[in-house]
């Protein structure tokens, strides 16, 4: 695979004791191989790197990690306004998901990988529809991107399609199949994560055995939590727990769950997660576009919960962008919490080695040291709206943009430069996308 030398950069390390390196960054295969000045790195004129990059004017981080993602549904961008979560999945989003065949499903997620790559999204916790997941892991095999992911699992409740509806039996099987033939794929870059949508669509019985085999095969478990008061109030009046409550009695905790968004929650449902270990992912995009409410990001964090970020779907935020959902998790815990109870700082840790943490992955990524994957985002902030330069931190989560990505790396591989994805057509994607979705909605009647 080779080897390249970055120069000059700022290197924002996230390691255990936050250092940045103002120097240079050694990458040969897919590993960091060292960090500081060349000439403490022993190249000289006999050992050159395969590419020197000049990044002078760029912050170069762990990439990001995104823990709540759902490929499958960016086709639905802009196409689900205006609406509460309940009303949201009933009306638009089901009957959409429903309407998905192979090609749909695989377009979708190529889009959605597409701009995550672009935006600096090194790796992702990706939930699928019911059905076509292959298709979104062979996406992400071809990609390059890191990601853990499965098909969501829908065995229970009423008001959704057909099309969704499986049986507890049909829900296990088709992911153990998915989890045997993708678990640990693509040199371990990929693994196989039991994704039940939430309560009020699972059975009992679903959710127990979802845990017991995660338990036996080492798999996470990813599932939304108390996004909204009115799923909350029904998941009470079905089961006499609250929501966070009822899942750790069946199983769906500790440090193989993760938990997407974690709102409506209380004082004993935080101490229950910090005490089991449980992960959330924090949507805060979302949140405001679906009116959910504010997590208490702050709360929790200071519990000792590990909090991740991410976007969540392109059909309830309308952008896949970190650095946006960096911003937005900064400035609503201003207004919840207090103006200075979440900084710059614990945001970017949000961003990466706390993503990485929410996935178990933190031995192979989420901070740049020696050993670790090169995994990367370079970000180029020698912009008119970047100066001037300050507090790093403060830069990344205050002032930068999508658009200020230079570069992103996997593996050693770089998949994003210079405005273009390596692995698409940028042109015959943005219209392949548009068809597709024409189809799509034709389908499925909305």
């Amino acid at each position: 695979m080779g080897s390249i030398l970055f120069q000059n950069a700022r290197i924002v390390t996230m390691n255990a004791r936050r250092e940045i390196v103002h120097g240079d960054l050694l990458v040969r295969d897919d590993r960091i191989v060292a960090i500081g000045k060349s000439s403490e790195m022993g190249i000289d004129g006999a050992i050159r790197p395969d590419r020197i990059i000049d990044a002078r004017d760029w912050i170069i981080l762990p990439g990001f990690v995104q823990t709540h993602v759902h490929l499958c549904q960016t086709l639905f961008r802009n196409q689900a306004e205006d609406l509460e979560l309940l009303d949201w999945l009933q009306k638009k989003i089901w009957p959409l998901e429903a309407a998905h065949d192979e090609h749909s499903m695989r377009i979708s997620a190529r889009l959605g990988i597409a701009e995550l790559l672009s935006g600096g999204t090194t790796t992702i916790l990706d939930m699928g529809s019911v059905h076509h997941y292959d298709a979104v892991f062979d996406e992400l095999e071809k990609s390059g991107m890191r990601a853990a992911g499965g098909k969501c699992m829908m065995d229970a409740g009423d008001n959704f399609p057909s099309g969704l509806r499986e049986t507890t039996q049909e829900s296990l099987r088709m992911s153990r199949d998915l989890m045997e033939r993708w678990h640990g794929a693509a040199n371990g870059r990929l693994r196989y994560a039991y994704a039940p949508r939430f309560a009020l669509s699972c059975s009992e019985k679903l959710l127990r055995e979802v845990a017991e085999i995660s338990a036996n095969k080492g798999c996470m478990m990813h599932t939304h939590a108390s996004e909204n008061q009115s799923e909350t109030k029904l998941v009470q009046q079905c089961t006499g727990k609250r929501n966070v409550e009822y899942l750790s009695s069946l199983g769906i905790s500790r440090r193989r769950a993760c938990l997407a968004h974690c709102i409506q929650i209380d004082e004993n449902e935080i101490a229950m997660m910090a005490r089991e270990q449980t992960r959330v992912a924090h949507c805060p995009g979302s949140n405001f576009k679906l009116a959910s409410g504010i997590a208490p990001v702050v709360k929790m964090r200071q519990a000792g919960v590990v909090v991740g970020l991410g976007a969540d779907g392109a059909a309830c935020n309308n952008n896949l962008d970190m650095l946006n959902e960096m911003r937005l998790a900064a400035l609503l815990q201003k207004i919840s919490a207090g103006v200075g109870a979440l900084s710059a700082q614990a945001v970017v840790e949000m961003a990466t080695i706390d993503g990485a943490r929410c996935l178990g992955w933190e031995d192979e990524i989420g901070s740049i040291e020696v050993g670790k994957k090169a995994d990367l985002v370079a970000i180029n902030l020698d912009r008119i709206h970047a100066i001037p330069s300050a507090d790093l931190y403060t830069e990344i989560v205050y002032a930068s943009r999508a658009s200020d990505v230079a570069l992103t790396m996997v593996d050693g591989k770089i998949l994003y430069e210079d405005g273009e994805v390596k692995i698409v057509d940028g042109d015959a994607l943005r219209h392949e996308g548009q068809q597709e979705f024409m189809r799509l909605s034709a389908r499925s009647g909305v």
